[in-house]
């Protein structure tokens, strides 16, 4: 039986993050991925056409100091690539036609986006009541307090681009924990937020730590090269690819894991033991140790989510692509979720002379579209290009990638959910749960969640 100080079942970017934080400590560490790559949802491809594809996430935000300390650690700081400032720039579909979100106040004013009474609704906002329910749903949350128009035109799309949900079911309190706060702390939106991060910018000032501004970045390859970078420091010997968890135990202080590896099964053992793996499978393992939390993490919808990439000559499209993207709200009845242009964000994603798009389809809208035939899929968003941004003919390139289960919802129940996960770990000492269902989904808050995670578990060092 191999015995090691922790070890983490999950090889995505919180397990492979927390496992680096530990081996930094001086931790003994064994990573388990049932798969046989690292990085989970991030799956980056280089084509022999010369297109860089993003399969998962595209891109990723760095907006502190600790981040760049990380790459810096790792050595890949060199391999960073900061988006294009055009990626600030974002297009919203409104009756067919793209609409750029205005970025400040003076475009709030002149959008087309807003009808003049849903611009007086907005100004309305710091006159709203805090709600009195425990929650609501996102739709609800934004229609109540800055209107019908505002909810429908720009959340809808936003939330079924990042989070592929539903706006009328995700949990205001769970998907936006800093908006919601803001309103139940300080009565609307504009001030709350505004005294939120003035109190994060005193935090600072008092730990030391410089602000850092926030920026959109990828690696040369794809963002798959940050969890590799991750895996490779760890060591080939501590992260053992396609060796599934099958089981779990506790044997007097120690958690036992039985494992499949290399057709065998094998036991290890560790006094703390990370789950970093996605709800279902979680639940699995801990069926033997609380029937209650397998059950509530079985009840996180996972909505499928096909990610559809086509590349252009640059002369067949007639939209400039001079963005991050755009985004397609529920009522316009589009076969797309979003597309991002690929090739503005980062130049070196696709050859000389090329563009490439990223469609998204399917997720909590309309999750049977998106495992629909590649061949039906292709067709429907090609139209849909043809429609949106006036591509000609056929693509250059054509890919499609399915995810069955994509990312986790945070519907409603998910806070009594995720008391039932943190009860669990209170009662089982040395047991801990990271993942991207808890506590935000984007890549940045699953590095640091896993991050932090990994520095604050304790272990008996060796003696020197």
């Amino acid at each position: 039986m191999g015995t090691y100080d922790c070890i983490v079942v999950g090889a995505g970017i919180s397990g492979l993050s927390t496992a680096y934080a530990l081996q930094r400590r001086g931790a003994k560490v064994l990573v388990v991925e049932a798969s046989a790559k690292v990085g989970g949802a991030m799956s980056s491809e280089q084509t022999p056409e010369g297109f860089v594809l993003e399969k998962g996430p595209n891109t990723i935000v760095c907006g502190s100091a600790d981040m760049h300390e990380h790459f810096a650690n790792l050595g890949i700081e060199k391999e960073l690539m900061q988006a294009d400032r055009q990626g600030a720039r974002r297009y919203l579909l409104l009756n067919g036609q793209l609409e750029l979100i205005p970025l400040g106040p003076a475009g709030a004013i002149t959008t087309r986006l807003f009808s003049p009474k849903g611009k007086l609704r907005l100004a309305a906002e710091p006159f709203i009541p805090r709600a009195k329910t425990s929650d609501e749903s996102v739709a609800a949350f934004f229609t109540r307090r800055l209107g019908p128009e505002l909810a429908q035109r720009v959340v809808d799309p936003f939330v079924s681009g990042v989070y592929a949900g539903d706006a009328t079911v995700l949990s205001i309190r769970e998907t936006f924990p800093m908006i919601w706060e803001a309103e139940q702390k300080y009565g609307n939106i504009v001030w709350g937020m505004i005294n939120i991060l003035r109190e994060k910018a005193a935090e600072r000032k008092k730990t030391g730590k410089k602000r850092v501004k926030s920026e959109m970045i990828s690696f040369r390859g794809g963002v798959v090269h940050w969890p590799q970078a991750i895996a490779k420091a760890l060591g080939a010997e501590n992260v053992w690819l396609n060796c599934s968890a099958t089981a779990l135990q506790r044997v007097d202080q120690d958690w036992q894991l039985t494992v499949q590896r290399n057709g065998k099964e094998e036991t290890v053992s560790a006094e703390r033991l990370i789950l970093a793996t996605p709800a279902g499978a979680t639940a699995n393992l801990l069926e033997s140790v609380d029937t209650k939390v397998a059950k509530a993490l079985r009840e996180i919808p996972y909505p499928a989510v096909a990610v559809v990439h086509l590349g252009y000559r640059r002369e067949d499209v007639a939209h400039p692509l001079d963005g991050f993207g755009m985004l397609c709200p529920s009522h316009e009845k589009r076969d797309v979720l979003g597309t991002l242009w690929s090739s503005t964000l980062f130049t070196e994603n696709a050859p000389q002379g090329k563009v490439l798009l990223t469609s998204f389809v399917g997720g909590a809208r309309r999750p049977y579209f998106a495992m629909q035939a590649e061949d039906s899929l292709l067709e429907a968003i090609i139209q849909e290009q043809q429609k949106l941004v006036g591509a000609k003919g056929q693509p250059v390139f054509k890919r499609v990638t399915q995810w069955q289960s994509a990312i986790p919802q945070y519907v409603a129940g998910h806070t009594e959910r995720m008391a039932q996960v943190n009860r669990l770990e209170a009662m089982w000492s040395g047991l801990y749960i990271v993942s991207n269902y808890r506590d935000g989904v984007s890549v940045e808050k699953c590095w640091h969640k896993g991050n932090e995670l990994g520095q604050r578990i304790p272990f008996s060092k060796p003696a020197s």
